[in-house]
């Protein structure tokens, strides 16, 4: 019987090839798109499933009563180990993530990201699997230091590394004292080498809030129950005045205390800070929608091709066949055709992955063992519901119709099964309308983003990495030195890098009329302004005198100003947290300008010049803004100064126009997915249209004829033809406007800054569809109306 069932459904296949070519290339490509998003889906969720003791894991911060701050205090780790019963085991770390760290042995050099400087308990909290030397012993001195076995073969290739020196950034020395694997799996840490400072209790204070604290507990416990046992502890010890007990702390409105994540859901679920599951979100939304695209093309086919069947089916039903057998037949041919399609869509997907990798930035791999069982598990789910979607219908209307009224042709000539051809060729082109909306939307929105002014001029600026000793003590002398070569024409600094992937978000309390104010605190130099071309509003920039290089003085921007309240510079005065008797005179207004992209609003910012008042700032970079016509020369020359300038450092450096672009990368990544994602769907809505087009105009041949006979014209005859077509595909597009409307007003809400939603975006959208539609239905129904009459009456 199964045998039969396939002879039957090959040879249908093979007598409608071009249908069937449609059918399964069109479900082939949704599939594709669908598999593609299914493994960066798997690939996203996998982060931190490495080892089953992560779920035992938690990161721990300090929320005050506004915010929670990016580090935490350098005690917090071994106070909570020591007062907290549920913690097994806890350890202090600060991570360079992606910030490249000089390592030397002997003459090589390499820069290494993924650094983390640690105390002891490393090792106890994240279970790394050590290769070589003793976990527990590893980290127990100071200079000690783990290396992944990547990073191994970078420094010393095939040799032993295992207590040999590595210099850390020319500044300390540490011994290899272990080599570690890194994990199969991603990682919200990127881990590649693991060290102890040499002076360790240095920064042990409470004041120091430049690490990050995690914790593993000794059992798995829900995060409520771990943040509520941690913070009452912490409540108690630490902020606890007077008699108040921490529920009336709590219930008096207060928010200070610990703030508990697990560590699985770090990377996708954060409960504070920025999540990259969004992104996915909207892929595998995409990807649903291109797939659900692919299937309405092959029921509408399925259903149409199946009216011309019905006599076969009334034949089959006269000679004896069930409804069953029948469902069967073509619940088979279903099956047959989308597994056709998924062979060709992994094809596809072998083919697109390494195009995907490359814009992702990722290694996916479709045959990777370790997900191999997963996805074959989806995939078949995938299948079997697309089967049972694009098959069920067309196979329980065939097998349940008349067998006297088929055989009559009732079935084959009349207007059964058209409600369910005309909503499925609606809903596809509703699809096609969405997609070419967003294209639309998000091109418009990523060309705001680009044209938009970001209050400054990123033109030929230089960004330069450089040594805490450069930007510190000698960088008025590395500033002459740079200005000396032709083409500088301003060199300055500042802690917070206009387009840096990482910035520093932090705000403080700082004080303003007896109010407290948070706002972002920048380290800069005199010229920092005139670098960037930023304008200034009111009062005056930095000048060169005392108290505006000691931090006596301060520029403030214009959100800073609109939170202040402050009209005009000149009399006002703000102190610093924690330091009321140093006050601070606002002495300038400068235009806001953007630091981290239009995703974000421009933080109230506070510029001061100098680091010898009230709080100690680092990091950033130097800024060289050059003006030449040889910038190939200028570059040159500046890394010839580099060398004198920093010797043990290789010079690193880029530019802020570059910078700023990478900030828009994932946007970028965006519109061209959901392009592709739109001519293909436009792609399959149209080969359906034209075969489903051509089959109904075929089966009107006869008629056609009659009413040219009796006088039709060809225009007359294509507008009868093609009208209940046209009607349908401009319902599609007008449906498509309010769920393209909420859509891109959700995807828009997560900008700061954004375009406006207008109406001629969708009115732009639905006149291509229908366009689209009328070249192809046109097209058909010309053709049909212009036939030789005679000969379409002799048409059977």
């Amino acid at each position: 019987m199964l045998k039969n069932y396939f002879r039957i459904a090959r040879r249908n296949l093979w007598k409608n090839k071009a249908y069937s070519f449609i059918n399964i290339t069109g479900l082939a490509v949704g599939l594709a798109g669908f598999i593609l998003l299914l493994l960066y889906l798997n690939h996203e969720l996998s982060y931190d499933t490495w080892d089953p003791s992560l779920k035992r894991v938690y990161k721990i911060s300090v929320q005050t009563e506004d915010d929670i701050p990016d580090g935490t205090p350098g005690p917090l780790a071994d106070f909570l180990h020591e007062k907290a019963a549920l913690v097994d085991a806890a350890t202090r770390m600060s991570a360079a993530g992606d910030f490249e760290v000089l390592l030397q042995t002997g003459d090589k050099k390499i820069y290494q990201t993924g650094t983390v400087e640690a105390d002891s308990n490393f090792f106890k909290v994240f279970p790394y699997r050590i290769v070589q030397g003793n976990a527990a012993t590893a980290l127990t001195k100071p200079n000690a230091m783990v290396l992944s076995t990547a990073v191994a073969k970078k420094l010393f290739g095939d040799a032993p590394a295992v207590g040999k020196m590595v210099r850390v950034y020319d500044a300390f020395d540490c011994e290899v004292t272990a080599l570690m694997e890194t994990p199969d799996k991603p990682s919200y840490l990127d881990v590649q080498l693991v060290y102890r400072p040499p002076y360790p209790e240095s920064n042990y204070h409470w004041n120091n809030w430049s690490y990050d604290t995690y914790i593993k507990t000794g059992r798995i416990m829900p995060l409520a129950q771990v943040e509520r046992e941690l913070d009452r502890i912490y409540y108690a010890e630490r902020l606890k005045k007077g008699e108040q007990s921490w529920e009336e702390f709590h219930a008096a409105g207060h928010r200070a205390g610990l703030f508990a994540e697990a560590m699985p859901q770090l990377h996708n679920f954060p409960r504070h800070g920025k999540s990259n599951f969004a992104t996915v979100s909207v892929l595998l939304a995409l990807a649903g929608l291109l797939l659900f695209a692919g299937v309405i093309n092959f029921s509408n086919l399925s259903v149409a091709a199946g009216m011309r069947r019905a006599k076969e089916v009334g034949v089959r039903k006269s000679l004896g066949s069930g409804k069953r057998s029948l469902l069967f037949q073509f619940m088979g041919e279903t099956a047959l055709q989308c597994f056709l399609s998924l062979v060709l869509a992994i094809l596809l997907v072998t083919v697109l992955l390494p195009v995907f990798n490359r814009e992702f930035g990722i290694s996916l791999n479709f045959l990777d063992g370790k997900n191999a069982l997963l996805l074959t598990v989806q995939i078949i789910v995938c299948l079997l519901t697309v089967i049972l979607l694009s098959g069920l219908y067309p196979g329980i209307f065939l097998s349940r119709c008349n067998t006297v009224s088929v055989l009559k042709g009732s079935y084959s000539s009349g207007k059964s099964g058209t409600r369910l051809r005309n909503a499925l060729v609606m809903l596809q082109f509703v699809v096609s309308a969405f997609f070419i909306t967003g294209t639309l939307i998000v091109s418009r929105q990523l060309n705001f983003m680009q044209t938009k002014d970001k209050g400054f001029s990123a033109e030929q600026v230089m960004r330069l990495q450089a040594t805490q000793q450069t930007r510190e003590a000698d960088f008025e002398q590395v500033r002459n030195s740079l200005l000396a070569i032709p083409g500088v024409r301003e060199v300055s600094k500042t802690t917070v890098v206009p387009g840096d992937l990482l910035l520093d978000t932090s705000t403080f309390a700082f004080k303003y009329q007896g109010e407290s104010i948070r706002m972002a605190s920048v380290k800069v130099s005199e010229g920092y302004f005139n670098t960037l071309s930023i304008d200034l509003l009111k009062g005056r920039l930095f000048e060169d005198n005392y108290a505006d290089k000691h931090t006596r003085t301060a520029v403030i921007n214009e959100a800073a100003a609109r939170r202040m309240n402050l009209q005009e510079p000149g009399e006002a005065y703000i102190t610093f947290p924690y330091c009321d008797t140093v006050p601070v005179k606002i002495i300038g207004i400068v235009k806001d300008f953007q630091v981290a992209g239009f995703k974000e609003q421009v933080l109230p910012s506070v510029f001061t010049v100098g680091n010898e008042a009230c709080m100690y700032q680092s990091g950033g970079a130097i800024l060289v803004k050059l003006h030449t016509n040889d910038l190939q020369e200028s570059i040159a020359s500046i890394e010839a100064a580099w060398k004198k300038i920093e010797p043990a450092f290789p010079i690193r450096y880029s530019f802020l126009d570059s910078n700023f672009e990478r900030l828009l990368t994932s946007y970028t990544r965006l519109q061209k997915i959901i392009s592709f994602f739109s001519l293909t769907a436009i792609a399959i809505a149209a080969m359906g249209l034209f075969a489903l087009t051509t089959f109904l105009v075929g089966r009107r041949t006869k008629e056609i004829g009659i009413r040219k006979v009796l006088g039709a014209g060809t225009a007359e005859l294509g507008l009868l033809l093609s009208k209940d077509f046209l009607l349908l595909v401009m319902a599609g597009a007008a449906l498509a406007v309010p769920l393209t409307w909420w859509a891109a007003g959700r995807w828009l809400n997560g900008f700061a800054y954004r375009m406006e939603l207008e109406w001629w975006l969708f009115a732009l959208s639905g006149l291509l569809i229908v366009l689209l539609a009328l070249l192809l239905v046109g097209f058909q129904s010309v053709k049909a109306a212009m036939m030789n009459p005679v000969k379409s009456l002799r048409i059977e």
